[in-house]
């Protein structure tokens, strides 16, 4: 599992341009697995140009296809690779900070927005011309050889922001940024009801809470009245038995899509609290 802000960040191949807190960057897929799990502290936008991905959320799957464009929040997602093209996007990293800043210095763009909208951790955004220009002219500045100046990146970008909130058809977005600009910090509740699948150290989960991890152990146990530990494990059990439950998946899969270390751990903390394997659950269920 990585970061892919740090992967970004780190690969000195990829072509990247930093801007204050922003960072724009080419991203290639370079995981061989065809399933694999992917955590960012920070939100992003992704840009298709070749190839295609899925992003699998808690409740949903979005494949993206190139000339699509997916807006990420900032947290972990199951991404599945296909091997029968190359992958290729651009990437925008923006931290809540960028956007909160944003919002606050032209809070007459963001007058409209509705914070109450709910919306998944992954939304696609609905393309129109504006939008599909916008992204066609961010290619010509991203590979011309000479970097384009820092300010004219700044610029670019605070343009995509302000077609989105300006234009009606991506308000979950919208809400998105207004509960952001509206929130000190992120709800530890929010950041673990959408997490919890995935197989994140309590590090991650602090991080991606904006929070030190005895603030987050402090915070979590004012919310919960337990440990996060304790409470990862019954959450992620009680998400496993209803995959048990109602899918055919394999045990090693149902390990994989509740946050498990491995399918050895799952089948051992599983039977420790049913007194039954997962597989003879399973198979007693689907018998019924």
């Amino acid at each position: 599992m990585g970061n892919g802000y740090d992967i970004a960040k780190n690969t000195p191949t990829f072509k990247k341009i930093e801007v204050s807190s922003l960072m724009f960057s080419e991203y290639r897929c370079t995981e061989e697995k065809s399933i694999f799990t992917t955590w960012n502290h920070l939100n992003y936008f992704i840009y298709v140009l070749e190839g295609k991905k899925k992003w699998r959320t808690l409740e949903h799957s979005y494949m993206v296809h190139a000339n699509e464009v997916l807006f990420v929040k900032k947290g972990a997602n199951i991404i599945e690779k296909y091997f029968d093209s190359n992958f290729c996007a651009i990437v925008i990293f923006i931290p809540d900070s960028y956007v909160k800043d944003f919002m606050s210095q032209k809070p007459e763009i963001g007058a409209n927005q509705k914070s109450s909208i709910q919306s998944d951790s992954a939304i696609p955004l609905k393309m129109d011309r504006t939008l599909s220009t916008y992204f066609t002219s961010m290619l010509d500045y991203f590979f011309n050889q000479e970097k384009p100046s820092k300010y004219l990146m700044e610029i670019k970008f605070q343009e995509l922001l302000v077609n989105i909130l300006s234009l009606p058809y991506n308000p979950e977005i919208g809400s998105y940024f207004k509960q952001i600009a509206q929130e000190v910090k992120p709800s530890v509740k929010n950041i673990m009801e959408s997490n919890f699948v995935y197989n994140l150290s309590l590090e991650e989960f602090a991080r991606l809470s904006n929070r030190s991890l005895s603030t987050f152990n402090r915070d979590f146990y004012s919310d919960y009245g337990t440990s996060p530990g304790k409470w990862l494990t019954k959450k992620r059990l009680l998400h496993a038995k209803r995959l048990l439950e109602n899918t055919n998946q394999k045990v090693y899969e149902v390990a994989f899509d509740s946050g498990f270390e491995s399918p050895a751990h799952f089948a051992r903390v599983f039977k420790n609290e049913n007194g039954i394997t997962p597989l003879k659950y399973q198979k007693a269920q689907l018998s019924v």
